[in-house]
Order: structure tokens, then C-alpha cells, then sequence
């Protein structure tokens, strides 16, 4: 079976069950596969061969799911892309992929139009995608294709300052879709809601596991919590996914507003941190369904342990010792705990998670070292320290990365520091992640200027601009911090777990730090 199967399989058993609703668009079965298939034979007929890549750049919206199918049948590379990066970072996910093609929305056009000169097609969705697709062959496309063939490269930052492709096939992903919906227990009867964003790794699984047997699913272009409680009321919605920071809005409104009926929803599955006791037990009482909560990165498909709705009606009756726990190994993984020896670490020793699972992606692309380091033949290296528990519950202590996850999207600090670094007026800078009521966790940039800078409110302002032209909103430092010195190690190593520490007091101490000037409103 193949990615493109799905809509095949579910025209074939459900032809006229809802598929895609999207405001006031809806698709059947039956047209998904239609307009899968002409999407595939267009993108043929302008010249693209399998293996071909093709950029996706798009925000939320009812032609997600069947550009994910027609690509696959067409034996062509999904490449999502954030629609919140800036040009630049645009430019390199589009060198570094060899990207021939994009689909994109008119209105992202003129933003990127720069970054879209050399690529062919440039399919834009709205009344020019409508009309390819109607003069297309409806016919199947006869393309040969394996499931080791890579089907969608997802590019995640790292800690070389530039974001890699991580390749995934289309067997690694039907394999994490028949485990998302073993660990979910979904049914083709589920009405899925969707309002966190396609181009994640998250959002490219949910196309293939939410719609893998038959399912329904509402898209909403981004999350307003007012807007979900109207969608689970009107369309009976039986499951959607949350990050904390949703969580709190969404139970807010209904805390605060008359009663509603929510009666439909089942599970809530979220990620990115845990929710406080308190909080699950509110969110039962007001939402009276069941929570989950997943651990995965991009490299795994997005999911890899679970915290089961059994186990947070536990935490919410005192079991405390599961509560900063991210659950245990789903049914398609293997969990391990390795020390610096590579031997598997004793229960409550902490080490470096590793995740041996067929849902794993195969590698990075072009990038033959990093593939080899963390794609090891005993497991996918995540990078992430945590321990085991007796009970086989995985507690996450820390990050080897120094990854900061702010409103649930990976920030990594080496690529603000490569930004902020190539300031004339910056001798050294180091980025940490600074704890956020809202979103969890925000990057504070701590700057040594260079002896000439006199007026740091300008610097801050530049840096601040500067930042706002090269990165996504939300890689942006909600703050500067001015030092004259940084923490070191006896080989002359930035400690930036110190340079953490002390930043984390000042927030916790409430106290004044210099903020960025300028707005830090995330980009478009």
C-alpha cells in the first residue's frame, strides 16, 4: 500500500462519506480521488518525474490533504514549508531540496516571488489550481512506485544553524498511521478537527492517519478557541489535537461563557509539554472527554510514546509519579534509555532516548554524516535525555540540543545566534529558552557587545529588526540581555545551561530585562 491508496481505498468504500470540510467547501470520497488523481497527471504532464521535489507552500485549507495524495501518486516529494519563514530561509529549504515545482497561495506569491523564480511549475491554489485541475486526466496515473520511495522530506533546524530534510517514506508513514489509530482508537466514524498547521510533521501524519480508515476531517485555517467550541458543537467533532497553550484558551471561553454542547468530542491528544494536573482535571469536567499526550520528534514520524486517557485519570487521583511522564511506548515503537557507552541505562538512570520503530524516517537529506550519526542500525539517536521509570514511563529530563519549544513549534538557538551574529555591533551571543505562561517557553537572546556600542536601546533595536527580516516570528527573542561576559568551561566553552539558569531567575524574580524594540508580532 502507498500514500496516494488512501483516498483511492476510501473513494472505492465510502464514495459520497464527507471527507474534507473547510468552511463552506466540502468534498466527498469520491472527489478527493478524483481531484487527487488530475493534481498527479497535471503535474506529469508539465514535465515532473518521480522522485521530482515539490514545494508546498500553504496554510491550512481543504486542498492540503488531496495535494498530499496527488503527489504521492504522482511519484513525486511532498517538501512542506512553514508558511511563517522568512525569504532567506525559503531560499535554502528550496536550494537544499532541489525543488523543481511549488504549490502555492496566490497571496504567499508576492512575499516569496523572488524565491519562486527558477521553479516550475508554480501552481498557485485559488481559480488557476481549479481550472488545472479541471482540464487534467482523471484517469489513475501510472506511475511505478515503492514503498521505500521517499514521499514527504519535512526540514526541521538543527543545531548547525540551517534546517535539514528528513526523509520519509511512504511505508514509514502508513506505519505511523496504523499506530496513531491503534493508540487513538479511532473509527471511520471519527469527525477529526484540524487547526494546527499542515507543514509540520504532526500536520503531514494527521493527512495520512486521520484519513487513513475512511474518517472525516474539518480544517480550520488557525486555531481561534471560539471557533472550535462553535465547530465541535455544529459538526460533532470526536477528536482534535492541542498544545497546552489551546488547552487554556479554549477552556477559558467555556469557563467563562454560557453552556454549550461538547458531548460529541472523545479525546483531546496534545504534545509539546505536560498539562498540570489541575488543568486535565478541568479539562475533563468542562469538555467530559479523555486526554492523551504523545512524545515524538519530526525524525519519528511525530509520535513515539503515549500518556493514556487511563493514565490521566490516574494523575488527576494522586498518582503523582506519572504526572511529568510522557507516557509509554506506543505499539509500533521500542523505547530505549542508552548511557554514554551506548549500553541500555539502568530504570531511573537518566541517558539518551532512542526510538527503534518502522514509523522512523530513513535520513537526512544530503546529509550522509548526520544521517549516520542519528540513524543508527539499534535506533533513531533523538537527541533528548530522560529516564525510564519501573513501569516503563519515559520522563523527559532534558534536551541535548538546547531546543526551545515555543507555542509547540521547535526553535533551535543556533539559528538565531548565526542571525544575530552577523551584526557588526555583536562580539558573541547565546539564545535560551526563558519559561512563558502562554507559550511554554520563549527565546531570550543574552549579547556581548563589541566594545565600540555605546547605545545598547539602539542595538537592541537593530538586532530586533534584523531579526524580524530573517527569521520566523516566532524564532524571534521576545528579549535582549546585554552581558559583559559569558559562563565558561574549562576548554573555553560557553555554558549555556548557566547563561539558562541565571536567565530563568531574572524571569522568575519578575524582574525588569531589556526588551526587544520593535514589534514581535510573528510573521504572515
Amino acid at each position: 500500500m502507498l500514500i496516494g491508496d488512501i483516498a483511492a481505498n476510501n473513494a472505492r468504500r465510502y464514495p459520497d462519506k464527507n471527507a474534507l470540510l473547510d468552511a463552506d467547501r466540502v468534498h466527498t470520497w469520491s472527489q478527493v480521488e478524483d481531484r487527487a488523481r488530475r493534481l498527479a497527471n497535471h503535474l506529469v504532464a508539465q514535465g515532473l518525474t518521480p522522485g521530482d521535489r515539490v514545494m508546498v507552500i500553504a496554510r491550512n485549507c481543504i486542498e492540503w490533504p488531496e495535494i498530499s495524495f496527488g503527489l504521492a501518486k504522482a511519484g513525486l516529494v511532498a517538501v512542506p514549508v512553514n508558511i511563517r519563514l522568512a525569504p532567506d530561509e525559503v531560499a535554502h529549504v528550496r536550494d537544499d531540496s532541489g525543488a523543481r515545482a511549488v504549490i502555492i497561495h496566490t497571496d504567499h506569491t508576492e512575499r516569496f516571488l523572488a524565491e519562486l523564480i527558477d521553479l516550475h511549475p508554480v501552481l498557485t491554489i485559488g481559480p488557476e489550481y481549479e481550472t488545472a485541475l479541471a482540464a487534467a486526466d482523471p484517469s489513475a496515473p501510472q506511475v511505478d512506485i515503492a514503498p521505500e520511495d521517499v514521499a514527504v522530506i519535512l526540514y526541521t533546524s538543527g543545531t548547525t544553524g540551517r534546517a535539514k530534510g528528513v526523509m520519509h517514506t511512504h511505508r514509514a508513514l502508513l506505519y505511523q498511521a496504523a499506530d496513531t489509530n491503534l493508540v487513538t482508537e479511532a473509527n471511520r466514524s471519527d469527525v477529526m478537527l484540524a487547526t494546527t498547521p499542515f507543514f509540520t510533521a504532526g500536520g503531514m501524519v494527521r493527512t495520512v492517519s486521520w484519513l487513513y480508515l475512511g474518517q472525516t476531517m474539518v480544517i480550520h485555517q488557525r486555531f481561534d478557541p471560539q471557533a472550535v467550541i462553535d465547530e465541535i458543537e455544529r459538526s460533532k467533532i470526536t477528536f482534535t489535537t492541542f498544545i497546552p497553550t489551546m488547552l487554556h484558551r479554549t477552556l477559558a471561553i467555556l469557563e467563562d461563557g454560557p453552556p454549550r454542547d461538547v458531548s460529541s468530542l472523545r479525546r483531546i491528544s496534545y504534545g509539546s509539554a505536560p498539562v498540570p494536573p489541575g488543568l486535565a482535571r478541568k479539562a475533563m469536567d468542562l469538555l467530559g472527554c479523555d486526554l492523551q499526550q504523545r512524545y515524538g520528534l519530526t525524525e519519528c514520524g511525530g509520535q513515539a510514546t503515549i500518556l493514556t486517557p487511563q493514565d490521566h485519570r490516574d494523575i488527576v487521583a494522586g498518582r503523582s509519579s506519572i504526572a511529568t511522564s510522557c507516557g509509554r511506548e506506543t505499539p509500533m515503537c521500542v523505547i530505549r534509555v542508552i548511557d554514554a557507552d551506548g549500553n541500555d541505562a539502568p530504570s531511573g538512570e537518566v541517558g539518551e532516548i532512542v526510538i527503534v520503530s518502522p514509523a522512523n524516517a530513513v535520513g537526512y537529506w544530503n546529509r550522509p554524516e548526520q544521517t549516520a550519526e542519528t540513524f543508527r542500525p539499534d535506533g533513531l539517536r533523538s537527541g533528548d535525555l530522560g529516564y525510564l521509570d519501573s513501569d516503563g514511563y519515559l520522563h523527559i529530563t532534558g534536551r541535548k540540543t538546547d531546543m526551545i519549544i515555543s507555542g509547540g513549534f521547535n526553535v533551535y538557538p543556533a539559528e538565531i545566534e548565526r542571525v544575530i551574529a552577523h551584526h557588526t555591533g555583536v562580539d558573541l551571543v547565546a539564545v535560551v529558552g526563558a519559561p512563558d505562561p502562554e507559550w511554554g517557553e520563549t527565546p531570550v537572546a543574552v549579547v556581548i557587545p563589541k566594545s565600540h556600542v555605546t547605545d545598547r536601546d539602539s542595538l537592541s533595536a537593530e538586532l530586533a529588526a534584523l531579526c524580524r527580516a530573517e527569521l520566523a516570528g516566532y524564532k524571534q527573542p521576545r528579549r535582549f540581555l546585554f552581558w559583559t561576559e559569558f559562563p565558561l568551561g574549562p576548554a573555553g566553552k560557553i555554558l549555556k545551561r548557566e547563561i539558562a539558569n541565571q536567565v530563568n531567575q531574572v524571569v522568575g524574580n519578575n524582574a525588569v530585562m531589556p526588551v526587544s524594540t520593535g514589534s514581535t508580532k510573528e510573521q504572515p
